[in-house]
């Protein structure tokens, strides 16, 4: 059984930025590490802190005094990091950038006066800390929901949770330049999420299964597995390569292997050499 790897897997740009801060941050600090929320949606890379003495706190009320604090990639709400930063706590801002981008789109379009919709997960980390910088109305708009009337509304901005799958953003544009009398749209999904889902589907239509490596909890891992599973029927997402069920590959010549931005190198390369090992059970 022949293994092909997507161009785009593993960690991101913006995701290794992160973890590699918060670990020379270990290496820095006077006293405790704490993040706030787990730094990735990654249970491996959160068991590695653990084991260095970094626990995670779900809200600055949690973390004690003369503790270094670490935001996550996801960012988090304005509120929280005020609170942080009139506690005197050191803050170790790990949000990435791409994450601040809507942030700002939101703050600024409400402020001039723009209904703010945002397009993703209003439970996501990501969405709950891009909301709270709106200075106005805003509406959390789940990919696929209906766009709600709005009566009275005139001006409209559209951001997108930076993972989102780019159709999802594309509809909700659409139907707000046909309803609004004015309508401004940031594309703010991620370059390497939109890169990733285009190789996923390049990777899907070519192999005869695939499997999506990244933890459960991660958005834009579980958008690749959406996004597999449309072309490839036979696509399997796990965490580790402990999970990988040598039936699922019966009379498999090629597996495809895509990852999540938030998935260790050392993860999936030990998903890649299981898969090698296994031999077809129908000898293919």
């Amino acid at each position: 059984m022949k293994v092909t790897l997507a161009r785009t897997a593993g960690f991101c740009w913006g995701v290794r930025r992160t973890v590699d801060k918060t670990f020379e941050t270990i290496e820095a600090a006077a006293g405790p590490v704490q993040t706030l929320g787990p730094v990735i949606h990654n249970p491996q890379v959160i068991a590695r802190l653990k084991a260095e003495g970094v626990e995670v706190a779900d809200r600055v009320a949690e973390v004690s005094a003369g503790t270094t604090l670490v935001v996550r990639t996801h960012g988090t709400t304005k509120d929280e990091l005020a609170v942080a930063r009139s506690r005197g706590l050191e803050v170790v801002d790990g949000t990435c950038p791409y994450v601040k981008v809507p942030q700002a789109y939101v703050q600024r379009m409400s402020r001039d006066g723009y209904h703010v919709v945002v397009v993703g997960d209003e439970k996501h980390p990501e969405i709950r800390g891009v909301v709270s910088y709106a200075e106005g109305p805003v509406t959390v708009l789940p990919a696929g929901a209906p766009l709600p009337e709005l009566p009275g509304v005139k001006k409209i901005a559209v951001v997108a949770q930076t993972t989102l799958v780019g159709e999802a953003f594309q509809r909700v544009v659409g139907e707000c330049a046909l309803r609004f009398k004015e309508v401004r749209a940031f594309n703010t999904i991620c370059y390497d999420a939109d890169e990733r889902q285009d190789d996923a589907r390049a990777l899907a239509a070519e192999v005869d299964a695939v499997v999506v490596v990244g933890g459960r909890a991660s958005a834009n891992t579980r958008h690749l597995a959406e996004i597999c599973q449309e072309l490839q029927p036979r696509t399997h997402h796990v965490e580790t390569a402990d999970e990988l069920d040598p039936s699922w590959f019966s009379g498999v010549e090629v597996v495809g292997v895509s990852a999540g931005a938030s998935t260790p190198d050392w993860v999936v390369e030990g998903v890649v050499r299981r898969l090698e090992s296994m031999a077809s059970p129908t000898g293919a």
